[in-house]
């Protein structure tokens, strides 16, 4: 069964040389230990939060507030530096599409890669499933990524992180694709994960898609939560992307 418990979680990041981010600075003030120069800044303090099947959240505040920071905690990305997480159920975590992909690898070996990462055996049944989907030529397979325009790329990346259904879904936006021609296609596979998922949270700068989609909304002032709105807002899956752009 889904389910996400935090429990007073704080994420602590690391600084060397607040004032000085500058590569000969930092490789110094390594060498001669100099005092006060590793500074700590706290990015999630003290956040608390349940989430059972059923949970749609919208993660909300400005820039800075720890919202995509927070996802990447949940996704294990981040580890906590104190508190308790405990999450079970499988996790497909949107946070941008690139992330693992080697642009120097082929695009085959490329869906196989990030197919492990999330941690799917990339059979060769299942590589031909999403390459179909990107509706891409075959030969194209055995081309480095780098070589795709960036609308093909997206394709690629997009059909093999929404190629399993998920339990948990995290969102860091509201996904959309570069590729108009093939917008509405990702457009509902995307609604088809949404709906499907037990738990989806979605951080977002836009307050009406969050009142749209979820029945939750945590927002975020520099990494604690500020207040919890509680919504009774439609189904997810009866948002649009086009309703979005417009």
């Amino acid at each position: 069964m889904a389910r996400i418990s935090l429990r007073n979680v704080c994420l602590d990041y690391p600084l060397y040389g607040a004032y000085d981010f500058s590569l000969k600075r930092r490789l110094i003030g390594r060498l001669i230990r100099e005092p006060g120069e590793m500074r700590m800044i706290r990015a999630i303090d003290d956040v608390s939060m349940e989430a059972a099947a059923g949970a749609r959240i919208g993660l909300a505040g400005p820039n800075g507030s720890g919202k995509s920071t927070l996802l990447r905690l949940i996704a294990g990305v981040f580890p906590a530096t104190r508190g308790n997480v405990a999450i079970s159920g499988n996790i497909v975590p949107l946070l941008g599409l690139n992330a693992g992909a080697n642009l120097d690898f082929v695009a085959a070996d490329n869906i196989s890669l990030l197919l492990r990462i999330s941690g799917q055996k990339p059979t060769q049944a299942i590589i031909d499933e999403i390459w179909a989907f990107t509706e891409l030529e075959p030969r194209m397979q055995r081309l480095p990524l780098r070589m795709f325009s960036s609308g093909m790329l997206m394709r690629v990346l997009f059909a093999t992180a929404t190629a399993f259904p998920a339990d948990i879904l995290l969102l860091d936006e509201w996904l959309s694709v570069v590729d108009e021609n093939f917008s509405a296609k990702a457009e509902k596979r995307l609604l088809k994960l949404v709906e499907s998922a037990a738990i989806v949270i979605i951080a977002s700068h836009d307050q009406p898609l969050l009142r749209r989609t979820c029945n939750t909304i945590i927002n975020l002032d520099h990494g604690r939560i500020a207040s919890t709105i509680h919504v009774d807002a439609p189904a997810a899956h009866q948002l649009s992307l086009r309703e979005k752009r417009a």
